[in-house]
Parts: C-alpha cells; structure tokens; sequence
C-alpha cells in the first residue's frame, strides 16, 4: 500500500495493481511512451537490505553542503507518496503529482502501483533537473523498477535475508539480485557485507570491469543518528561522495554535511523518551538491539510494536525479548500487518498486551524509555496520526 498514491489515481482514472511483479518489461515500456525521462540524468543507484535510507541522507546532506542540489526516491513514504520523491528533501507538490500523472494517464503500458510511482519520480526529476538524484530499489535490486537507470555509481550497503519469497533463501541468491545495480565500468561503493555475499558482489564488479570502493571502516566525526552501524553508513557515504565530487570534494564541508544528516524513523526521539525506529528484519533489530544497550544501559525499555506478515516475527521477538520484557503490541492499517494476536501469542514476555493503533499509550514510569518499532508502515501510520496515541504520555 503507497500511502496517498489512490488519490491521484482515482483522480486521472489511472488503473495499476498494488501486487509485486518484479520485471522490468513494464517499466521499460511505460517510460519508452514517457519519451525515457530517465535518461541523461546523474543518478546514484542504492540497494541494501538495511541502510539505504541512512546512507542516502548521508550522501545528499554532503552533495548539499557542497552547493549541489539533490533529488531523492524512497519507500515506503514518511507520510504519504509525496515525500517519497524529494527535491533538496523537501516532498514533492500536489501540483508535481498532477503534471506527472496527467502524462502517465495517456500511456497504455499497465503498471503496478510502485512502478507506476517509479515512472512519477523519473518524470519530476526530469522536470526540477536537480544536479544528482538518489534512488532507492525498491526491492531486491536486479529486477526491481528502479533498475532502468544507469547510474554514475552504484551503491551496497547492507545484505542480509529478506524477502525470501522473491529473492532467495541463501544470502548469495540475495546479493545476486543486489548485485543486479552494478553496471559497466561504473563503480561500485560497498559496506560491509558476509563473505558469502561480498564474493557474489566481487564476481559481478569483476565481470562488469566494475571498481569496487570498499567501506569497511566506521566514520568517527559528528553525526545525529544513533548507533555504530550508522558510523559505517556514514563512512560508506563519504566514500561515495568523495568519487562522485572528485577534486570538487571537501574534508569540512563533508563533516558538516554528516553532521547536520537527519532522517525520520531512525532512532529518532519524537517525544522525551519515545523513540520511533524502523527495524523490521533481524539484521536492522540486532543494530537497534546494540544501540539501545549502547544508549540506554541502565533503563527499563518498554517495546511498542507491529510487523508486516512477510518478517520474522519469532527471530525479532527473541532479539527484542533481550532488552525489554514489556512489549504493547499495535494493529495497523495495512493490508500485510501481522495481527497482533499472533505477535502476542508469539511473545516470551513477561507483561505484554495488544492495543489498537488509536487507544491512548498509558502513563510510564520516569525511568522507562518506549521503543516503538517493528514496521516503517507502523510508523507512518502513528505520524499521519499526530502522535494521537501519545497525547498523554508523559515520564514523570
């Protein structure tokens, strides 16, 4: 479900399937009608199974900080399908939305709802011409909608298991799909990955005359976003940007830049000691896992969540369970939630209880912190609600 993406649909009587069809036959042919606004465009191409986001704030907030104006595409939505497509990470406009499903309502190609806000992003960025665009795979990354560009470096940061339902049960059938963004004689930026996934990277760049910029340190200079595993997709982003400005390419400005890189949804604190973040695999709850310990070692931590079907919701339990023996856990308005009956059966914990996305978070204890996590979807849905379940938290 893309958040808002109906509105417009409904509006220019555009027909697209909310089901994942991975292929590029479609897109291809659907941009071909567009007159192929994805080409002749500086894109910087990022898959991953965690970190995309992270690392693609990074790289724009150091294009910025050396003047450049940058574009970005992302899922899911913050809010709503607007700010998947970003300008200098403001959101895209309604009157953006509008002029660019006006042109996709005259094509006859049928899409599916991510393809089709995949074409929407291409059109817009086509239009405000920005100097570099980050774009996020949707999905896995070789047969993903987003894998019709070509990009000036392409970007790994992260492989672990997910979606095993299309990509594969081994982590080398996963980093093959990965390994579908490397092109011809572009480089390619690489955080660190299991052996087992590095060499199916390494066999790929080698096949594609590929160079491979390896980011195996953590970067050490200031940054908002918690955690050590943010260090390392600073450090990517640095690597990154260092290539693509060459001897454009400044030490101060970059510190700057990753320093003042924020991004919703990751560890971030919404109110005093309610923090929001989207760990929605085992890779991602592991590093909320350590940077929890590694933020709050002498708290009592309070676990608000929901998952989607598709997740490991005994794997992430039994990670959650080491921190925190008090979970809520939260129904959600998406059609691949997870009842939260069954995060509750499912549950080891000592005090646990279900709670409806719109009842009120009861009053904690001073010395509790709330970790709300489990689904980006989760997340979106709370924010578009103003924080309603909020309203009367408070810590003392």
């Amino acid at each position: 479900m893309i958040t808002g993406l109906d509105h417009y649909k409904k509006k220019w009587n555009i027909a697209s399937e909310a089901s994942i069809k991975p292929g590029l036959d479609a897109i291809k042919n659907a941009l071909a009608e567009l007159g192929n606004p994805h080409h002749n465009q500086n894109f910087i191409h990022i898959a991953g199974t965690n970190g995309k986001g992270s690392t693609a704030a990074f790289i724009a907030a150091v294009l910025m900080s050396h003047g450049k104006t940058v574009g970005n595409f992302f899922s899911p939505a913050i809010v709503d399908v607007h700010d998947q497509i970003q300008i200098n990470r403001q959101p895209a406009t309604e009157d953006d939305f509008d002029w660019a499903m006006e042109k996709l309502s005259k094509i006859s190609t049928p899409l599916t709802d991510f393809e089709l806000l995949t074409a929407v992003a291409f059109l817009l960025f086509k239009k405000h011409k920005p100097d570099f665009t980050i774009i996020e795979a949707g999905m896995g990354g070789r047969f993903d909608s987003t894998n019709v560009i070509e990009p000036i470096i392409s970007v790994i940061t992260s492989i672990s298991l997910e979606h095993t339902n299309f990509l594969g049960a081994t982590l080398e059938e996963i980093a093959w799909h990965k390994a579908g963004i490397i092109k011809k004689r572009k480089p390619i930026a690489i955080g660190r990955l299991p052996d087992e996934a590095e060499k199916v990277i390494c066999t790929t760049a080698k096949n594609m005359d590929s160079e491979i910029l390896w980011s195996k340190d953590l970067y050490e200079g200031p940054i908002k976003l918690k955690g050590q595993h943010q260090k390392a997709n600073a450090n990517l982003a640095w690597l990154t940007t260092e290539n693509i400005l060459k001897n454009q390419f400044q030490e101060h400005m970059a510190i700057k830049g990753l320093a003042q890189a924020t991004i919703p949804y990751r560890f971030e604190e919404v109110f005093p000691d309610v923090i929001f973040d989207g760990a929605h695999n085992e890779a991602s709850v592991a590093a909320l896992v350590e940077t929890i310990r590694e933020t709050y070692p002498d708290r009592d931590i309070h676990i608000v969540m929901g998952l989607l079907k598709d997740k490991d919701a005994d794997g992430i339990l039994r990670k959650l369970e080491t921190v925190s023996e008090h979970f809520t856990f939260l129904e959600f308005e998406n059609e691949r939630a997870l009842p939260a009956q069954t995060l509750f059966l499912k549950s080891s914990s000592k005090i646990k209880t279900i709670q409806n996305h719109c009842d009120i978070l009861p009053v904690t204890s001073k010395n509790k912190v709330t970790i709300v996590t489990g689904s980006l979807y989760l997340l979106a849905n709370l924010r578009k609600q103003n924080y309603s379940m909020f309203k009367l938290y408070r810590t003392d």
